[in-house]
C-alpha cells in the first residue's frame, strides 16, 4: 500500500504585531529625542600628537575664539540648573524658574553676567544675531573675574550633584582654542584656573593628520 504523503505549505507569520511595534518605538524616539544645541562659535583647534582622549560626558570647557572671546560649555542638566540658581541667588540676577530651565538645556554661551537674562529669553534665532562680547575675565582682580566665578561655582555645583547622587564625577575641565586665537587671550584662561587652584585641566586639540578631536 503506497504510503500518503502530506502536502507541505510555507508557515504564515503574521508580521503585523512587529511592524506595529517597530513604528511604536520609532515614533517614540523622534518625539523624545533632544536636537543638539547649536554652537554659538566654531572653534577651529590646532593639531598635534597627543593621543589622550577626553572623556565623553563630565566636562567643563572653557572656548576661546580668534577673537579672544571666550565661552563657556557644562555637561550635566542638573548642575547647569544648580549653578545657574547658585548665580542668580548670589547676582540678584531675578531670572525666572523657567529662564533657569532654558539656561540648563542652553549649550555653550558667552555673554557677561548682566546681559545673561536677555540672551536666556531671546528664541534660537534671536540668540544667533545676539551680539556675543564673551565671558569676562579680570587677571588683576580675581574677585571681578566673572569667568573664575563661573568655573568655581560651577565645580561646586558638580560636587554638590556627585553628593547628591545624580552624577558619578567630578568635572575634567578643558580649554579649547581656535588655532588663530592670540596667545595672551589663552594665557589668560589659564592664570584664571591657576588663581583658583584649579592646576589640572586639558588643552583640545586635533589629531594631526586626523582630524580627530582630543
Amino acid at each position: 500500500m503506497p504510503k500518503h504523503k502530506p502536502k507541505r505549505g510555507s508557515p504564515l507569520i503574521d508580521m503585523t504585531a512587529m511592524t506595529d511595534v517597530a513604528f511604536l518605538l520609532l515614533t517614540f524616539f523622534m518625539l523624545t529625542a533632544k536636537m543638539k544645541p547649536a554652537e554659538t562659535v566654531v572653534i577651529d583647534t590646532p593639531s598635534s600628537i597627543s593621543e589622550t582622549k577626553l572623556p565623553d560626558a563630565g566636562t567643563l570647557t572653557i572656548s576661546v575664539d580668534p577673537e579672544g572671546r571666550i565661552f563657556l560649555d557644562m555637561a550635566g542638566n542638573h548642575t547647569r540648573f544648580s549653578l545657574i540658581n547658585d548665580i542668580n541667588d548670589a547676582h540678584g540676577l531675578k531670572l525666572s524658574q523657567q529662564d533657569m530651565v532654558t539656561f540648563s538645556n542652553l549649550g555653550m554661551f558667552g555673554v557677561p553676567r548682566n546681559q545673561l537674562g536677555g540672551y536666556i529669553r531671546e528664541d534660537v534665532a534671536g540668540r544667533a544675531e545676539f551680539k556675543v562680547e564673551g565671558i569676562p575675565v579680570d587677571t588683576a582682580d580675581i574677585n571681578k573675574s566673572e569667568l573664575a566665578d563661573w568655573v568655581h561655582r560651577a565645580r561646586l555645583a558638580q560636587f554638590r550633584m556627585k553628593q547628591e547622587g545624580k552624577v558619578t564625577d567630578e568635572y575634567v575641565i578643558v580649554v579649547k582654542a581656535d588655532q588663530n586665537t592670540p596667545y595672551p587671550a589663552v594665557q589668560k584662561v589659564i592664570n584664571t584656573l591657576t588663581d583658583i587652584n584649579v592646576n589640572k585641566f586639558n588643552l583640545i586639540t586635533s589629531m594631526e593628520g586626523a582630524g580627530k578631536k582630543e
